[in-house]
């Protein structure tokens, strides 16, 4: 994954949309390992497709029936790594993205045989879809990088504004952590979960940060206040995990929400 080399204090957007330009410009390899830092550009999508099914499909599938015949929507889709897998199981997947090369990702989901997808420009807080239009929205990576709390809370509102009545949404965001990263001890994550408490007086807290770090943290409580404010009902609470070559599972540093639009 690629880190900026200043403090980014003009704001999320314009340092993104510059270092993914610069990758762009560099070559495709560049381009597409630079959202998770892949060693080249078919093992980008081979760690997308283990992203979707693990932290995506897998909670998602106890209340998401018939994929096949739904229109799902990933808020950040970088290279399409993730969605090149979800386009694999959904009728359609829209995916919407802050940054200017959206015709090389469209070359390269084409050349491996993906056709069912349409990518739209954002401009950081809203998606330029219809109301109640889509069944499943989804994000992962995403809004740790988005700087400011209320960017986030936009966010929710807009997925809860496109969603349909009984939509599905998995949605992950910056956590804070002092003792369970990387760490595979349920002991540890609960206590930092506790932890936020006192750590996130506020329920979040905005960093300044180079391009790529994490800038935004929020508290699991926080987020689900959001999330029944604007009309959700929490399903569970999710978590990112690593896994290592032994099998030993490592907690990541994002914890998410599996929602449903009442």
């Amino acid at each position: 994954m690629a880190i900026g080399k200043e403090i980014e204090n003009r704001g999320h957007i314009v340092g993104f949309k510059e270092e993914i330009s610069k990758a762009a410009d560099a070559s495709n390899d560049d381009f597409f390992t630079w959202f998770d830092g892949s060693r080249d550009t078919d093992a980008a999508f081979v760690r997308g497709g283990w992203d979707f099914m693990l932290h995506i499909a897998h909670p998602a599938s106890a209340y998401l029936t018939k994929p096949e015949d739904k229109i799902a929507l990933e808020i950040g889709h970088g290279g399409g790594r993730i969605l090149s897998a979800a386009s694999r199981y959904f009728k359609a997947v829209i995916g919407v993205d802050i940054h200017d090369n959206n015709q090389m990702v469209i070359d390269e989901l084409k050349s491996r045989g993906i056709h069912n997808f349409q990518l739209i420009k954002t401009t950081g807080d809203k998606i330029c879809l219809e109301d109640s239009s889509l069944d499943f929205v989804y994000s992962f990576i995403v809004f740790q990088h988005v700087e400011k709390f209320q960017v986030f809370k936009n966010y929710l509102k807009e997925t809860s504004r496109i969603l349909k009545p009984g939509g599905i949404a998995v949605l992950y965001f910056g956590r804070k952590y002092l003792l369970s990263i990387n760490k595979p001890s349920k002991f540890l994550y609960l206590f930092d979960r506790l932890a936020e408490k006192v750590l996130l007086p506020n329920g979040y807290k905005e960093m300044s940060a180079r391009v790529n770090c994490t800038n935004l943290l929020i508290s699991v409580s926080q987020a689900k206040q959001v999330a029944r404010n604007f009309g959700f009902e929490i399903l569970e609470v999710l978590v990112s995990h690593k896994n290592v070559p032994d099998g030993t599972n490592l907690y990541g540093g994002q914890n998410g929400l599996l929602l449903r639009k009442k």
